[in-house]
């Protein structure tokens, strides 16, 4: 079973590496190197006008930890006709699923120790915390972490219970009863609970490698939620096979559409609108990019930092946008229109820019919240206009031209 999991590990290793290349690309380094610098400068500042303790500090600290705990399960690798022709080898599957944890757990202790390294400066200033109070939370964090996945593990065998009780339930109870009392009176009470409650977890998986009885059922559909989940994020800057888009109706967004009116010049800039508002890919796109901008630019007060928001964001809601018109373009019963390719691209150049400009309004708005009637302000949404003018007309048409092409 060792075999078949290095196997499928290196597999799943090289499908993975596929993708990521093609994600880290100029572009988005340049714009994760500018968001990390954005969000670090805004931290900075926070952290700047903290100066005694706060009396919703603790309590925050205890929900973003509870919460970074959350991260993380077991990556089985299991497969649809695994139920079916491994279903023999059912009783030799422990040591495969042992291997998985080890494998897993490398994610959840990373974002953990994250986690709390950039939280410390906060856990220090606001919640009033030591540093070696941090550090041992962060410790302990690790510890109840690496013994929840047992969890994951005793839930694929249907024995994740605890009387008539579920574990995941009490495993979270506990950890935030842990966290309070360290946070609020003694530190190492979180050690002190997760060495007992790994141990504990450990003995109730032994009985696990003699049993054999595998829920198969709830294993597949949960690796398989697990790699969608992973897929639909890879979906985001390539194509990625067997991620197809939610498509909802959205009646109440009908009013959006009257302003066109229903001719023949105007088929398929019906068509892009009615597709990108259905399509909860892209509308959710557009509107998480648009949400974080404003909030970045509503919150940042340095000049340089938000003009370079600004036209970084809407540049990157632009360049996302040029997938859906492939996507249409792929669509072969589209060709039955007898529309020029000209036509197609100056109908999505017209909803890009339509998008696009919302967007800029809506950044432009955080932008004068934050400045006010300034000259700063005004050189910033400028900035945000030229950079819209030059993704519609002159970057988008000869990047569209290409997949007609």
């Amino acid at each position: 079973m060792l075999k078949l999991w290095n196997e499928r590990l290196r597999r799943h290793q090289l499908n993975q590496f596929k993708y990521l290349r093609l994600i880290f690309n100029d572009n988005f380094v340049l714009a994760f190197i500018v968001l990390i610098g954005a969000l670090g400068f805004w931290y900075s500042n926070l952290l700047g006008t903290i100066q005694h303790q706060l009396v919703l500090g603790k309590p925050i600290v205890i929900v973003l930890l509870l919460l970074a705990t959350q991260v993380g399960g077991i990556a089985t690798l299991l497969e649809e006709p695994d139920s079916t022709f491994l279903l023999v080898k059912e009783k030799d599957f422990y040591q495969y699923f042992k291997a998985a944890k080890n494998y897993s757990s490398f994610m959840p202790v990373v974002t953990l120790a994250l986690v709390n390294f950039l939280l410390s400066a906060f856990a220090s200033r606001g919640a009033g915390l030591h540093i070696l109070d941090i550090v041992v939370i962060a410790i302990g964090l690790i510890i109840f972490k690496l013994g929840s996945l047992n969890i994951n593990l005793m839930e694929i065998y249907s024995r994740a219970k605890l009387g008539n009780f579920n574990l995941r339930l009490i495993s979270n109870v506990v950890l935030l009863l842990a966290l309070i009392v360290s946070t609020y009176c003694f530190s190492w009470t979180m050690i002190i609970v997760a060495v007992i409650y790994y141990f504990f977890l450990n003995a109730q998986t032994k009985p696990l490698e003699m049993s054999g009885q595998l829920n198969w059922d709830y294993a597949i559909e949960t690796e398989n939620q697990r790699m969608f989940r992973i897929k639909r994020f890879y979906n985001l800057f390539t194509d990625v096979p067997g991620v197809n888009s939610k498509i909802k109706r959205r009646k109440w967004l009908d009013g959006l559409y009257r302003p066109i009116k229903l001719e023949s010049k105007n088929t398929y800039l019906f068509l892009f609108a009615r597709g990108f508002v259905r399509n909860n890919e892209y509308i959710g796109l557009f509107l998480r990019l648009t949400v974080i901008q404003a909030i970045m630019l509503a919150l940042i007060d340095n000049f340089y930092i938000s003009l370079i928001v600004e036209m970084l964001f809407i540049y990157l809601v632009g360049f996302q946008l040029k997938p859906y018109f492939k996507e249409v373009m792929q669509n072969l019963m589209q060709i039955l229109y007898p529309i020029s390719g000209k036509t197609k691209i100056a109908d999505f150049t017209k909803l890009s820019t339509a998008i696009l400009s919302i967007q800029w309004v809506i950044s432009a708005l955080a932008i004068l919240y934050k400045f006010g009637l300034s000259v700063n302000s005004l050189i910033i949404i400028v900035a945000g206009l030229a950079v819209l003018i030059f993704v519609n007309y002159f970057y988008m048409p000869r990047q569209l031209k290409k997949y007609l092409d």
